[in-house]
């Protein structure tokens, strides 16, 4: 049986291909639901470092030379590969107003609302850039496993279905975790914790022989006359 596909693919391509093909495109779909924020990073700084590099090169060839070419094309890699990223990061925000305003508009009815609730959803999609990665890559991945399920002949669509959004769901709560504990592990001290001695009743200063008062912020004994820490 002929595998689905678009229109006209399948036509031009031999049932195994298709099925490879469908195989590829489900492995991917599952790795972009489950790591595809960490890909969107190397990628979108891959592409802007090659894109600047082959500017920097033409740009700096035309002005002074090979050996400018490649200078200026270095320079413009690690400019292109820094930028793409910001860019990619905006421009993830932007759709996200831009689907907002549009939903919004629908259901609200208002512009003037529709353009506060558009900027609401930039401004916190950017806030939340990782999470929103994160949530974007995972329904991405969504949808590379149903047409991958598609091109390797499951036609029962109510499978492909769940499996698609049982990918985007347990994807992007995957990511979302991950992306916690990460931030959990940056707030937590560095290096071993000194081991905070009790308060011993009674202690007295070793130098006026009056009652030391046991600091819990500083795990020290201070001296009220003395006016000193022991």
């Amino acid at each position: 049986m002929m595998q689905q596909g678009p229109a006209g693919f399948e036509e031009n391509t031999s049932p195994e291909l298709l099925l490879l093909i469908g195989l590829v495109v489900l492995c991917l779909g599952f790795v972009l639901a489950l790591a595809g924020r960490i890909a969107w990073k190397h990628v979108m700084s891959f592409v802007g470092g090659a894109i600047g590099g082959i500017m920097g090169f033409v740009f700096g060839t035309a002005m002074g030379g090979l050996l400018v070419g490649l200078i200026v094309s270095m320079l413009g890699a690690v400019i292109g590969s820094a930028l793409f990223v910001f860019l990619a990061q905006l421009g993830l925000g932007v759709v996200a107003g831009l689907l907002t305003y549009i939903v919004a508009s629908v259901v609200v009815g208002n512009t003037i609302v529709s353009v506060m609730l558009a900027g609401v959803a930039f401004v916190v999609t950017i806030a939340f850039i990782e999470q929103a990665i994160g949530v974007v890559t995972a329904v991405v991945g969504g949808l590379l496993v149903g047409i991958g399920l598609i091109w390797l002949d499951v036609t029962d669509m109510t499978l492909v279905v769940l499996a698609m959004f049982g990918t985007m769901v347990f994807g992007a709560a995957f990511q979302l975790t991950a992306i916690k504990e990460r931030e959990v592990l940056k707030a937590a001290p560095v290096g071993p914790v000194a081991p905070v001695a009790p308060p011993m009743p009674g202690r007295m200063c070793s130098k006026c022989g009056g009652p030391l008062t046991y600091v819990p912020e500083y795990n020290r004994y201070y001296c009220h006359k003395c006016q000193q820490y022991e």
